[in-house]
């Protein structure tokens, strides 16, 4: 098999479950090939496997576009607003769930640096009002079957505000070591 279970990447996998048990908005922390994406697939599929439970996620790199571009922006002369990219994906992220569906889970996994330029607008979504409000004025809850993920390499220009509202995962690639590179590099 192609598959290598190691102790330290259940470890996180189980962390980041608990963590999003009592938190709807979670950062996992960690250099670049500590396996954080990896965790989340794993955690997707357990799930799937435990509990039927299945899991749609939208990936989104909030620093790849202008803010007007992320959140959307209003035509100061005719007043029509057009959405970001990111307020696309929250208000499809946060449909009903149709029948039939009633175990899935919808992830938005912000798969960059976390910085105050963009997160700020976010903090009234990782708080307990769960929303999200745009520059139009239209506010969109976050509803109980959707999250949200940071994977961050470092919190180094979050604030204070932003970190206390997220539960946290330190992913460390020193745990994870060398070894599963190889031996999937030798098992192919």
């Amino acid at each position: 098999s192609d598959i290598q279970v190691h102790a330290d990447q259940v470890d996180k996998t189980l962390q980041i479950f608990e963590t999003q048990i009592v938190r709807h908005t979670v950062m996992i922390v960690g250099p670049t090939g500590g396996g954080k994406s990896l965790l989340l697939k794993t955690l997707a599929n357990a799930r799937q496997k435990h509990d039927g439970t299945s899991h749609k996620t939208w990936i989104i790199n909030p620093k790849a576009q202008p803010i007007n571009e992320l959140y959307g922006v209003m035509d100061p002369y005719t007043r029509d607003w057009t959405d970001g990219v990111l307020s696309k994906i929250f208000r499809e992220l946060n449909q009903p769930l149709p029948l039939g569906k009633e175990n899935e889970l919808r992830w938005i996994i912000f798969d960059g640096d976390v910085d105050a330029i963009w997160v700020e607008n976010m903090n009234s979504v990782m708080d307990d009002n769960r929303l999200l409000t745009l520059p139009n004025g239209e506010r969109i809850r976050l509803q109980p079957h959707c999250g949200m993920i940071c994977e961050v390499f470092d919190l180094q220009y979050a604030s204070p505000a932003t970190i206390s509202r997220c539960g946290m995962v330190w992913v460390d690639p020193k745990n994870l070591g060398y070894r599963p590179y190889f031996e999937r590099w030798v098992n192919q």
